[in-house]
C-alpha cells in the first residue's frame, strides 16, 4: 500500500478507506445528496501495473496526486492493496453529475506520467456505484463498483454506471443515435410551465421543458434522454436548438401583445463551452427578444464543477443583459460562498422541500430558511413543486416570491399556453386553474 500520509484527504489502508465509506453512508442518511464510490484499475498497454512495484508506487503517486487536484477537499482518494485507486465522492446530486465527474477525472489522467526513464501512458477503467441506488451498506457498494469494473474492462466506454430500468429502456448506443435523428428530425418539442407572483396571482414567466415523442416509445420525458445527450456531447446542439425555438416562440407571444419571459435549462457541460456567450448573442439579434426576456437556468452542481470558470462565462453573458437563476436550489453543493460572487438575481426551491411542506415540519423549517437567505442576500425566490392551494399559502406566508406548480398550470404546449396567458383576468383565478385541468400533463412525473 502506497503512504500517502502527507495528504490528509489520501488514506494508506484499506480498512481506513472502508471507515470512510462507512462514515459517509451514515451521514448521507441524514441528506439528500448521494455518496458515490469509484474503483480505478491502471493499465499501460493493454498491461495492468503490478501492484507495489516500485514503477507502480511512482504511477500510483501521480495518478492519485492528479485525482487530488481535480476533486474537493471532502472527497477522498486511496491507493488500495490491490493496485487499484479508490474514491470517495462525499455528496453528488445523482448518476448524472457522477459521470461529470467522472468525465473530468478521465480528462486529469489523460496525459502521460512522466517517470525517471520514460513517460507512460495510463489508460483507467472506472467501476462506480451510488448510493442508495446501488446499496446501503459499504459491502453492497464496493461490491457493485467491482462489478461495473470488471464490465468496464471488457467494454469500449472506460467506466459503466448501472442504470434504472427505466433509463434502460434501450441500449446506450440505440438511444445515441436516435437521440441524434430526433434533433434533426423535428421529434422533440418544448412545454412551457407558469411561474406565478405568489402576491398578486400574476404570470410573471415561462419555464421551457424538452420532450421527445418518440415514434416507438411515445412521450419521452429528459430524465431518460438528457444523461445520453450529456454524454455524447448532443446537450450541446439541442441546448442550443430548444433556445432558438423558445425565443421564436417568445417573440410570437410580444406580437400578440403577451409580455411574458422564458427560462431555459443549461447543462454543466453548456458552461465550459466557450462559444456559447457569442451563441446566446446571435440568437437573441436574430430573434428580436430583448435580452431581459431571458433567463437562464442552472444548477449548484454546474457551478461547482468549475467555479471560477463558470464565474467567467456568466458574466459574460450577464453582460447582454441575460438574467440567471439557480435551479433545484438545495440539493446540489452547498455554494452559499459563491452566491454573492455570482451574477444570478434568482434561486428555486427544489420541489422536493415544497411537496410536504403541509405536513412535514422539517421542509417547512429549510424553505423558510432557503427565502430568507436569498432575501437576505438580494436575491428573488421561486418555489418549485406548488401543487396545492395549502403549500400557495404558507409560501405566500413565508413571504416567497413566486411559485411553480400543476396548482397553477401543468406543462403545456405553446398553444394552449397562448390560450391560457390570453383568458381575462391576468391573475390565476380559481377559474382559470380549473380550466386548466382540461390541458392533461405531458409528463406526470415532472
Amino acid at each position: 500500500m502506497h503512504d500517502t500520509r502527507s495528504d490528509p484527504n489520501s488514506l494508506s489502508s484499506d480498512a481506513e478507506f472502508t471507515l470512510q465509506v462507512r462514515q459517509a453512508l451514515l451521514s448521507a442518511k441524514h441528506t439528500i445528496p448521494k455518496v458515490a464510490v469509484l474503483l480505478f484499475a491502471l493499465d499501460n498497454d493493454g498491461n495492468a501495473l503490478v501492484p507495489h512495484s516500485e514503477s507502480s508506487r511512482g504511477v500510483h503517486n501521480s495518478v492519485s496526486m492528479r485525482l487530488r487536484s481535480a476533486l474537493r477537499d471532502s472527497d477522498t482518494v486511496a491507493v488500495l492493496s490491490s493496485g487499484q485507486v479508490g474514491v470517495l465522492l462525499q455528496s453528488v446530486s445523482g448518476a448524472q453529475e457522477l459521470e461529470h465527474v467522472i468525465n473530468r477525472l478521465l480528462l486529469c489522467l489523460a496525459e502521460p506520467i512522466p517517470l525517471a526513464d520514460r513517460s507512460l501512458v495510463i489508460t483507467p477503467r472506472i467501476g462506480a456505484a451510488l448510493a442508495p441506488e446501488h446499496g446501503e451498506s459499504v459491502h453492497d457498494l464496493l461490491e457493485h463498483a467491482q462489478k461495473d469494473l470488471a464490465k468496464a474492462k471488457t467494454a469500449i466506454q472506460p467506466y459503466s454506471i448501472h442504470l434504472s430500468p427505466t433509463q434502460n429502456l434501450v441500449s446506450s448506443r440505440q438511444w445515441m443515435g436516435e437521440l441524434r435523428q430526433a434533433i434533426v428530425s423535428d421529434q422533440l418539442f418544448l412545454t412551457y410551465q407558469p411561474k406565478v407572483n405568489l402576491r398578486h396571482q400574476e404570470v410573471t414567466g415561462l419555464e421551457v421543458l424538452v420532450r421527445w415523442q418518440h415514434p416507438k416509445h411515445g412521450i419521452v420525458v429528459p430524465d431518460h434522454f438528457i444523461p445520453f445527450a450529456e454524454r455524447t456531447g448532443l446537450i450541446i446542439p439541442m441546448t442550443l436548438w430548444v433556445l432558438q425555438q423558445s425565443l421564436l416562440q417568445c417573440r410570437a407571444w410580444h406580437d400578440l401583445g403577451l409580455d411574458v419571459s422564458i427560462a431555459v435549462n443549461l447543462s454543466m457541460w453548456n458552461l465550459e463551452t466557450q462559444e456559447l456567450p457569442g451563441q446566446i448573442a446571435a440568437l437573441l439579434r436574430d430573434t428580436g427578444v430583448s435580452p431581459e426576456n431571458l433567463e437562464l437556468e442552472i444548477t449548484e452542481s454546474s457551478i461547482m464543477s468549475d467555479p471560477q470558470r463558470v464565474i467567467r462565462t456568466l458574466s459574460q453573458i450577464r453582460s447582454l443583459g441575460v438574467r440567471f437563476a439557480i435551479d433545484d436550489f438545495g440539493t446540489g453543493y452547498s455554494s452559499f460562498a459563491y452566491l454573492t460572487k455570482l451574477p444570478v438575481s434568482c434561486i428555486k426551491i427544489d420541489k422536493s422541500f415544497i411537496l410536504n411542506i403541509d405536513t412535514d415540519r422539517d421542509s417547512s423549517v429549510i424553505v423558510r430558511s432557503i427565502i430568507d437567505l436569498g432575501h437576505n442576500l438580494g436575491l428573488k425566490v421561486v418555489a418549485e413543486g406548488v401543487e396545492n392551494a395549502r403549500a400557495n399559502e404558507i409560501l405566500q406566508g413565508f413571504q416567497c416570491d413566486e411559485g411553480q406548480g400543476y396548482h397553477f398550470c401543468c406543462p403545456v404546449v405553446a398553444e394552449a399556453m397562448t390560450e391560457f396567458l390570453s383568458a381575462p383576468p391576468s391573475a390565476v383565478t380559481e377559474q382559470t386553474s380549473k380550466k386548466n385541468e382540461n390541458w392533461q400533463p405531458l409528463d406526470p412525473a415532472h
